[in-house]
């Protein structure tokens, strides 16, 4: 989680936002111990406290999590 937590946080400096695909997902948020919806919640309260937002998009059976910041 700290490897991807500088990685959000350099993405927000320059971009002003992070898109991290399905293997970064599946490291931190594995779809063997979670659903879907799980999945989801956990991953929004990750960018919470870091003060970004997270938007989900599945598809095809990937997860895409977009951070933006407050």
């Amino acid at each position: 989680m700290e490897t991807l937590t500088k990685r959000i946080e350099h993405d927000l400096e320059e971009r002003h936002f992070c898109v991290v695909f399905e293997d970064e997902v599946e490291r931190c948020w594995p779809k063997e111990k979670l659903d879907q919806m799980e999945r989801e919640e956990e991953i929004h309260a990750f960018a919470k406290p870091r003060g970004c937002n997270a938007f989900i998009y599945n598809s095809e059976g990937l997860t895409r999590a977009i951070f933006l910041p407050f």
